[in-house]
């Protein structure tokens, strides 16, 4: 019954941890995030987006 419960715990740690990332921590979502600030905050990049 021990083992049981351990490995279903083991199991959902496992499942919470490897899920999928929030689309503003993968690097796309950085390089917009890093776009938009400049942008809103006056300093224009020299480029456009490149995404």
């Amino acid at each position: 019954m021990k083992t049981v419960i351990s490995i279903l715990l083991v199991s959902v740690i496992l499942l919470a941890a490897c899920g999928p990332k929030s689309y503003s921590d993968t690097a796309i979502g950085k390089r917009k995030w890093k776009y938009y600030n400049k942008t809103q905050y006056g300093i224009h990049p020299k480029k456009g987006p490149d995404f």
